[in-house]
């Protein structure tokens, strides 16, 4: 090798070594951590990232079983029309708004959205969350120690299951589903779609909040809680959390996922019902309803003060998203002071 060639090649080091430094004095704290996490952990994401795409086409095929060439007692067009008539339509009265209400609820409260992208075969749906129901998933998998082959013997609490994506795709896997969705609208379109597939024996639908399940009909019910992209649109998490640790047989287990911040501080970002809410109805955005976006570290607090056990909580840069896991390995009591139920179990 010449000692030109070693030269240029030490100046193109050097080429790097200033436009990376240049980034770093040019970008928020934020953007140079997570930069880092990936660089340093590149091999880590990559390698979750691997198994995840790989978990994804497999639940995919899954998910391929909801088609209308497995419609049961319903026809393709009688099918479509059912679908295709609810976008976009508005019943606040349903859903038990009054007039002066409305200028506070959440759009997708009022009118109706897609959630998940759904080929059925004869026709799609395009959702607001695309494939995120598939994603969630296999991240899980990828993330924590889950065996989605167990999930054949195991009954599921999915929580918040908007359009069904979830749902379904739990009923593929598990032996039933127990779905709840606080807008009424939303939970009718996953129990028509479970009936129309043919597997309404394991799929049970309820609109209902969270909170109205601290009741002993849900106590220990369930192997597994799902709760993905919820726990951060509820103004009280912790009572949320107990609630669910106590619908969880001993040995259960819970996954969520949240947006959140990416600090190892045990901290919350508040929104409010105001951020994003401004506007006519029609321009009012999710973003008016969420309340605390938790740290993984502040999830693991929560996690723990509700009861569970062998916590995990992950920033996970693929999503840049807060991942959690937990067991309840016993019925331990939980701290009173401050409930917002005392009575709670």
């Amino acid at each position: 090798m010449t000692l030109r060639v070693v030269f240029q090649r030490n100046n193109q080091w050097v080429g790097k070594l200033k436009r990376l430094l240049s980034a770093i004095y040019n970008s928020s704290p934020k953007k140079v951590i997570g930069y880092l996490g990936r660089k340093i952990g590149g091999t880590g994401e990559r390698g979750i990232q691997k198994k995840a795409d790989e978990i994804s086409s497999e639940l995919n095929e899954k998910f391929n079983f909801y088609r209308t060439s497995n419609l049961s007692g319903i026809g393709s067009e009688e099918f479509r029309g059912a679908i295709q008539s609810r976008i976009g339509k508005e019943d606040s009265e349903i859903e038990g708004f009054s007039d002066d209400e409305l200028g506070r609820q959440r759009d997708m409260t009022i009118k109706f959205h897609w959630g998940h992208d759904h080929d059925f075969g004869d026709f799609k749906m395009d959702g607001m969350m695309g494939d995120r129901h598939i994603r969630l998933l296999s991240n899980f998998a990828s993330l924590f120690p889950i065996d989605l082959a167990q999930f054949e013997e195991k009954d599921v609490f999915d929580v918040g299951c908007w359009t069904g994506g979830t749902t379904l795709l739990m009923a593929s896997i598990s032996k039933s589903v127990f779905a709840i969705e606080e807008v009424k609208k939303y939970a009718d379109t996953v129990q028509f779609l479970s009936d129309s597939f043919g597997i309404g024996n394991k799929v049970e639908v309820n609109s209902m909040s969270i909170y109205d399940c601290n009741s002993e009909e849900f106590f220990d019910r369930f192997d597994v809680v799902y709760f993905p992209g919820v726990i951060y649109h509820l103004s009280d998490p912790l009572l949320a959390l107990r609630i669910l640790f106590n619908s969880l047989k001993i040995g259960g287990t819970i996954l969520i996922e949240s947006a959140g911040i990416n600090s190892d501080e045990p901290n919350c970002r508040f929104d409010g019902s105001l951020v994003w809410s401004s506007g006519s109805r029609e321009r009012m955005n999710r973003g008016g309803w969420n309340w605390f976006w938790p740290s993984p570290s502040a999830l693991y607090r929560m996690m723990m003060e509700a009861g569970f056990d062998e916590i995990e909580t992950k920033w996970f840069y693929g999503t840049e998203r807060v991942y959690g896991y937990g067991k309840k390995l016993s019925q331990v009591p939980v701290c009173k002071a401050g409930i917002s139920v005392p009575s709670i179990r």
